[in-house]
């Protein structure tokens, strides 16, 4: 007897990530390249309160993916958590060194897919507007799992709703679904900073906070689940004993794992960037 299973597609999904080149947007519609004239995020921070608004404590370390300019990275970091700063594009991250300096612990170029590697690393994993909410955005916050905290996504909540994309529905949806799938609290919620967009006088803005609160249970089995998606990224077929036994596990476990990202793929993973694989009892 046979199962199909779906799991992510990490190999496409890398190769969507779209690299910025520091000091040019992208249209969405079209994918082209325009200038930019203010280098910012969509919103920036002014509040002496946002590391107690986000739940975070000084000194705690942070790994703030896809962090593109770096208006809250560096807020946080200037408030006085530990903060390492991650994009995808070298040239981001090649500018923000520049900008910022000895402000962030390390800068890291990387797939937010592939970080952080190790359990206990971080406190929390925070984004800001990452885009890829259908795509790799959930297995970054699978790996959030790994942190001692957990993970934080915010975005700001916008008039023109085409600027927003995705993200209110993605969002909640990513942290209550894996919330739900490996027994993690998810928390939803709004809350006003005081800050501005691009251009505008400071005021509050009202955001989208959207929280995963890992524990011990969350931690192994998510630990087990990006070594198993590893192991089989790029088979189309697998004997379930076999594989058990080369990653010297039960079969139980394995089964167990292989529903998990089969869900997170079904759920949360836009279908191109899903790839079946076969399952063999024998």
């Amino acid at each position: 007897m046979s199962k199909t299973y779906h799991i992510p597609n990490l190999k496409k999904i890398v190769r969507m990530a779209n690299s910025h080149k520091a000091g040019f947007g992208i249209d969405t519609y079209t994918g082209k390249f325009h200038k930019q004239e203010i280098l910012e995020q969509g919103s920036t921070p002014e509040d002496p309160k946002l590391l107690t608004k986000l739940g975070i404590k000084k000194r705690q370390r942070i790994l703030a993916i896809a962090g593109y300019y770096a208006s809250w990275a560096s807020q946080l970091a200037k408030q006085e958590a530990k903060v390492d700063y991650s994009d995808v594009s070298q040239s981001m991250v090649n500018w923000s060194r520049r900008k910022y300096g000895k402000l962030f612990s390390k800068y890291l170029c990387s797939p937010y897919e592939s970080i952080p590697k190790n359990q206990g690393e971080y406190n929390w994993t925070f984004t800001f507007e990452a885009c890829g909410g259908k795509q790799g955005l959930p297995i970054a916050y699978l790996r959030s799992l790994l942190n001692k905290d957990g993970g934080i996504l915010v975005m700001a909540w916008r008039k023109e709703k085409a600027k927003m994309g995705s993200k209110p529905k993605q969002y909640p949806l990513i942290v209550r679904t894996i919330g739900q799938i490996y027994g993690a609290h998810a928390l939803v919620e709004d809350i006003n900073f005081r800050g501005h967009i691009k251009g505008q006088p400071t005021t509050a803005i009202r955001h989208g906070v959207y929280k995963i609160l890992t524990n011990n249970s969350a931690r192994k089995e998510a630990t087990l689940d990006l070594r198993v998606l590893e192991d089989i990224q790029h088979k189309n077929a697998i004997v379930l004993e076999e594989e058990a036994e080369r990653l010297g596990i039960n079969r139980k476990d394995l089964t167990h794992s292989l529903n998990r990202l089969d869900a997170i793929s079904r759920k949360l993973i836009e279908e191109k960037f899903r790839k079946p694989i076969t399952i063999r009892n024998h």
